[in-house]
């Protein structure tokens, strides 16, 4: 009987301690999702950034260039309203194909520090594809929150 009350009270506690631990792990990789992305084939470059908690993509005509920029020259809107799910994967966003003009539900999942796993899906989870982003490192390709906030 005691150790079954002693197990029900070291459920509660580790219940209460690790969404807080897992809190702060998903916070450093919440900034390793921001910043320049370069498409599978080379052929475009997203920013992604946080605003309300959530995370959007931006596409952008260079690496330097802000959010506000790339929206005042019309570039779409790639990726909106991704919220963490668990640590390195945020989900429940949409990502819009402007080659097709479509929109579709997405997961994102960080594989390695410089590559991001872009899977988009119609519908349910098994129906869809991925492909992998290249994060742009160096001085134009680093998230700042004084130029690039949504």
């Amino acid at each position: 009987m005691t150790q079954c009350i002693l197990r029900s009270l070291l459920g509660v506690v580790l219940a209460c301690l690790l969404p807080g631990m897992g809190g702060a792990q998903a916070s450093g990789l919440d900034r390793e999702l921001l910043g320049v992305w370069q498409t599978a084939h080379g052929h475009a470059y997203i920013r992604i950034y946080g605003k309300g908690g959530a995370y959007f993509g931006q596409s952008v005509a260079q690496p330097a260039d802000s959010v506000q920029q790339a929206e005042a020259a019309g570039q779409p809107q790639i990726l909106a309203h991704f919220l963490p799910q668990r640590p390195g994967v945020w989900a429940n966003g949409t990502i819009y194909d402007p080659d097709n003009k479509t929109h579709f539900q997405g997961i994102l999942t960080l594989l390695s520090p410089d590559r991001l796993q872009v899977y988009g899906y119609v519908g349910f989870r098994w129906l869809g594809g991925e492909t992998i982003w290249t994060k742009v490192r160096g001085r134009e390709g680093e998230w700042s929150p004084y130029d690039q906030d949504g």
